[in-house]
């Protein structure tokens, strides 16, 4: 008897005791967006079709995509290059450290002062369905 009444103290202790450390869920809240302001969030669906602005100004292609590491970086951004009406375009991959994404009044503008169409144009291209793991 003796046995069975420690044992159940010592669970009620055990269990008291891990009531006592608080568990950290892995939530985050982040605040809402205010009407009229630019935002302060980018869903990575949203940036496909988004254009980019080169050196010059000048339009020098589109995200077609972002790719990421299965760790959750950002490995790449597939940018849609060339052609005309979506024919003869072609997808090349570029670094994420080399765009800059800003508010343009209401809405975002992805810059890469790095880089100009020729430069993406003479990147080799890639094909974005034989990449890796992905659903449609």
């Amino acid at each position: 008897m003796k046995t069975i009444v420690l044992a159940a103290a010592a669970t009620l202790i055990a269990a008291s005791a891990f009531a006592q450390v608080p568990i950290k869920a892995p939530i985050v809240v982040l605040p809402e967006a205010v009407q009229g302001n630019a935002p302060t969030y980018l869903f990575a669906g949203n940036l496909d079709d988004y254009d980019i602005y080169g050196a010059d100004g000048d339009e020098i292609g589109e995200v077609e995509d972002v790719l990421l590491n299965m760790d959750g970086t950002v490995a790449a951004v597939a940018v849609e290059v060339g052609g005309f009406l979506g024919i003869g375009e072609k997808d090349v991959l570029v670094d994420w450290s080399a765009l800059e994404v800003t508010r343009d009044g209401d809405d975002v503008r992805i810059t890469a002062p790095t880089l100009t169409r020729e430069v993406l144009e003479d990147a080799q291209a890639v094909d974005l369905d034989k990449l890796g793991l992905a659903r449609d």
